[in-house]
């Protein structure tokens, strides 16, 4: 991974990972300027109950903000897609996991393939607090300096947001949100209650939008934005395999 002045946490692990396992694939996919440390350690969690775990590391990601903003939203449908195709390829069923922007991509697989078994959305950004701003930035500013605290949390990723690429980010999700009623599989969608990042109605734009039978929200009470980093990861993970097991 690159050292740069905007990486935290450069000692991470957070490039593309595959591990192999059974006939289950579950598909994990990283948040807006994060890498996959941020869902690798559902990843291991998963891996260790015998499933087979993928997890894209998104372009201009994991490099230098510069490079994010010259990246444009088809470029992340590409790479999940890609890695869905590897994994599917290699597994007899498959899920979708996604954190953020990251959820984001997971509907977008969804709608599009109608084949896989469910999808697990995590602080998914359909409405993003104040990202609209982005429009009006962007033509005069490189990047934002992110003002809130470092949580501790071991999370790997830019300590500022590329605004070019946050205009991108918009596009994705109005992108998203004309494919949710194309959307039918199995579907969870998690919420926490520290989250200061995506819209409070953002889960319910989703399950108003999507026409899957089985669609439930969960609101985690001690959980910020970052959901599968923060203290309830172990209740959640369970649920996870939970969820996987039953459907």
């Amino acid at each position: 991974m690159k050292n740069n002045e905007f990486l935290r946490n450069p000692h991470l692990a957070g490039d593309d990972f595959f591990w192999e396992g059974n006939d289950t694939g579950i598909l994990l996919i990283h948040g807006f300027t994060a890498t996959t440390a941020e869902v690798c350690l559902l990843a291991e969690k998963l891996h260790q109950q015998g499933y087979t775990t993928s997890g894209p590391l998104l372009p201009g990601h994991g490099t230098h903000p510069d490079e994010l903003n010259r990246t444009k939203m088809n470029a992340w449908i590409e790479k999940v897609d890609q890695a869905y195709q590897s994994l599917s390829a290699q597994c007899g069923r498959v899920f979708v996991i996604g954190e953020s922007m990251g959820a984001l991509l997971a509907m977008v697989l969804g709608a599009k393939y109608h084949n896989i078994s469910g999808l697990l959305l995590f602080a998914p950004a359909i409405k993003v607090n104040n990202l609209w701003t982005a429009r009006f930035l962007a033509p005069f500013k490189q990047h934002l300096v992110k003002t809130h605290k470092d949580d501790g949390l071991p999370w790997q990723g830019y300590d500022v947001y590329p605004l070019k690429a946050a205009v991108e980010m918009l596009k994705l999700q109005k992108y998203t949100q004309n494919r949710l009623s194309e959307i039918t599989q199995p579907t969870y969608i998690y919420t926490a209650a520290f989250d200061q990042t995506i819209a409070p109605d953002s889960a319910k734009v989703i399950m108003e939008g999507i026409r899957s039978e089985d669609k439930r929200h969960i609101h985690m009470s001690q959980s910020g934005h970052c959901i599968l980093l923060d203290k309830e990861l172990a209740e959640v993970a369970d649920q996870v395999i939970a969820f996987i097991q039953s459907h």
